[in-house]
């Protein structure tokens, strides 16, 4: 898997200010900071040693509160 960071060039060959990670030819990320270029690429090929693995996270992980309920005070008149 060859994993490259480079500047961004439009299909018409057009050099933007973008940076790019493309995947063996493909594009895979477009990124207005270079930074953000190498963090994904850095992420891909697992070079963090803080990055174990990239996935959704599930949405069940999580207990939800319940609902508010509206509750009426009496007011004295």
């Amino acid at each position: 898997m060859k994993v490259e960071v480079q500047k961004y060039r439009k299909p018409d060959g057009y050099a933007t200010r973008y940076w790019s990670v493309t995947v063996d030819g493909e594009l895979l990320a477009v990124t207005v900071y270079r930074k953000g270029a190498v963090a994904v690429a850095n992420a891909i090929t697992n070079r963090d040693p803080y990055v174990t693995t990239i996935q959704d996270s599930a949405q069940s992980d999580y207990p939800r509160k319940p609902a508010a309920t509206r509750v009426e005070a009496s007011i004295p008149r």
